[in-house]
């Protein structure tokens, strides 16, 4: 079962009817009905490996690191470091609420983040707001230079300890996720296999909204503020001719 539960607007219903009319496509109340629960299903699974997939060691280090860095901009932009708060990973924020409870109460006395760091910087000062993020979003920092080869090495830079490591220090490497592209790859083929397996007719190639299954995509990516649903329609179609795409329809589980 999905635990990242997504659910169809009254638009965006009326949008998957305008799809498939575009497509030439004409269903019943109750096709559309299990078409609409399938592509929620889908978009449900990619939200749930994009997540899985942003919780990773790398990703989390990663992220950290560009809020320490964005808090100790000369004149830290404010508006972007509340959103990029709210853009974290998982593991981010258990690392921020983590280091809060120690650091919070020394920064500022008689406060503290008991009800965790984002419930405290919602409504913090944006002097205080800056000057915790900077102390709890990483536990120091190192000088970090890198070889330039002949015994060279590049001038040094100060760089986040987070999670015990500063990047280009060494010391081992923070493993990766899943490969870049392969959770939006994987939503445009269960969209496709939806298409497929409720409609009886296999999408029509392009990679532009001018047809209804590239319209679906387009629309879908829109709705997840996905960007680049040409490119991912373009691999797709690429895979298609090679042979290796639309996989069996028992690959996904039904929702």
């Amino acid at each position: 079962m999905q635990s990242s539960a997504f659910k169809l607007d009254d638009e965006q219903r009326s949008r998957i009817r305008d799809c498939l009319l575009k497509g030439g496509i004409a269903l019943d109340r109750d096709a559309e009905q299990r078409l609409s629960s399938k592509i929620e299903f889908s978009i449900g699974t990619f939200i749930e490996a994009k997540t899985k997939a942003h919780d990773t060691p790398r990703q989390t280090h990663e992220a950290l690191r560009q809020l320490w860095s964005l808090a100790h901009e000369e004149d830290c932009p404010v508006g972007q470091l509340r959103a990029r708060l709210h853009r974290l990973p998982r593991k981010a924020v258990e690392y921020l609420d983590m280091r809060a409870e120690r650091v919070l109460p020394r920064l500022f006395a008689g406060e503290n983040a008991e009800h965790g760091f984002l419930a405290w910087a919602k409504d913090a000062p944006r002097e205080k707001l800056v000057r915790a993020t900077a102390a709890i979003s990483a536990e120091g920092g190192q000088l970090v230079s890198r070889s330039r080869g002949g015994g060279k090495r590049s001038r040094a830079r100060l760089e986040p300890l987070i999670l015990g490591q500063a990047r280009g220090k060494g010391g081992g490497e923070l493993k990766g996720g899943r490969p870049r592209h392969q959770a939006p790859d994987e939503l445009i083929m269960h969209l496709a296999l939806d298409w497929n397996i409720v409609t009886e007719t296999g999408p029509h190639p392009g990679r532009s909204d001018y047809r209804g299954f590239g319209d679906l995509v387009h629309s879908v990516f829109q709705w997840l503020k996905e960007p680049s649903a040409e490119q991912v329609l373009r691999r797709f179609w690429e895979a298609v001719e090679k042979g290796r795409s639309v996989p069996p329809k028992d690959s996904k589980p039904p929702p």
